[in-house]
C-alpha cells in the first residue's frame, strides 16, 4: 500500500473514531445503530477495512442525526 493511500485509511479510521466518540458512543452501541458488527467498526478504527458506500452514507445519516459536524466524514458520494 502506497504511502498516500495509508495517510488516507489512516485518517478515515481517525475520522470515523471521531466520530464515534463525538457521538458519545461505543464501538458496541455505534455498531447497533449501524447495523454492523463490533469486528466491523473495529476494523474501520484501525484503518483494516474502509466502509462501503453503502455504510458511508448510514455514517452520514448517522453523523447528520447526531448533530455532528465537521471533517469527521466526506459525503458519501465522495472519497
Amino acid at each position: 500500500m502506497s504511502r498516500a493511500i495509508q495517510r488516507g485509511v489512516s485518517m478515515e479510521a481517525d475520522n470515523i473514531r471521531s466520530l464515534r466518540r463525538n457521538l458519545g458512543m461505543t464501538q458496541e452501541e455505534f455498531a447497533h445503530r449501524l447495523g454492523i458488527t463490533v469486528a466491523t467498526v473495529n476494523r474501520w478504527e484501525n484503518g483494516h477495512n474502509s466502509p462501503t458506500r453503502l455504510a458511508r452514507k448510514a455514517l452520514y445519516d448517522l453523523a447528520t442525526e447526531g448533530g455532528v459536524r465537521g471533517p469527521q466524514l466526506n459525503t458519501p458520494s465522495e472519497g
